[in-house]
């Protein structure tokens, strides 16, 4: 068993060009061994950086829901589309409980560095150094925080690859917009992180795990059968309307 250790993770609010740029600590527990080498850092823009808080807060609160009752919709009959399903999906490893198992880590931050290091873990094990992102904007189609909800789900902004010294190896500018990749095996196991059908329009980690796709197949262009992105479960019949909550 890897032991694991606390480091040190470093937020930039981002004032605009030619202002100046505040960092802010947070301690976050690593999920990673130490000995892999791997580090992410993060940079949000000055909105994202301010409401971090209160989408880490929903994230969670929404994460915990579904993990004790098989649902996160807010709508009661979803809910219960959702619990009854659930039951049947026996062996299907969702994508928070997989990556951040104890859900007093489950944060945006956390779920980025999580999706990078186990992507690079099976697409480039042996990469040393530093994998840093700067996200200028993010929106999620009908997330219940206002300041993230948009006409379509996206992230936009830009993924550095350094190296151990702190050199500049590569670095790549991109918008992803969410493509959903659905699915109708309700015990999925493969690579691919495993969402449940709603979350793709209420949920950051579908879209963030696109980015991250898109992000490292920028960096390893040769490697884009290794490197993995969302999945959405869906759970509902075929003749259920889906309506999604504002």
């Amino acid at each position: 068993m890897p032991e694991f250790s606390l480091r040190r993770l470093t937020l930039a609010l981002s004032f605009g060009a030619g202002a100046m740029v505040f960092s802010m600590n947070a301690i976050a527990q690593d999920k990673v061994p130490e000995s892999s080498g791997v580090q992410v850092e993060a940079t949000f823009s000055k909105g994202l950086a301010r409401r971090m808080g209160s989408i880490n807060s929903i994230e969670q609160s929404l994460e915990d829901r579904f993990r004790r009752t098989g649902s996160d919709d807010r709508s009661a009959i979803r809910s219960a589309i959702q619990r009854f399903a659930k039951i049947r999906t026996y062996g299907t490893e969702w994508a928070g409980e997989r990556l951040i198992p104890d859900m007093k880590d489950y944060t945006v931050v956390n779920l980025l560095e999580a999706l990078t290091v186990d992507n690079l873990q099976r697409a480039a094990p042996q990469f040393k150094g530093t994998i840093r992102y700067t996200i200028k904007n993010m929106r999620v189609s009908s997330h219940p925080v206002a300041f993230l909800t948009g006409a379509n789900s996206y992230i936009s902004g830009k993924v550095e690859m350094l190296a151990p010294d702190g050199r500049v190896l590569k670095k790549e500018k991109l918008t992803a917009n969410l493509v959903v990749d659905p699915s109708v095996d309700w015990s999925y196991d493969g690579d691919k992180y495993a969402f449940v059908e709603n979350d793709e329009a209420n949920r950051v980690g579908p879209t963030l795990a696109y980015f991250v796709e898109q992000a490292l197949e920028d960096l390893w262009p040769d490697k884009k059968k290794e490197i993995e992105g969302p999945i959405i479960i869906r759970l509902s019949g075929p003749n259920e309307q889906i309506r999604f909550n504002r």
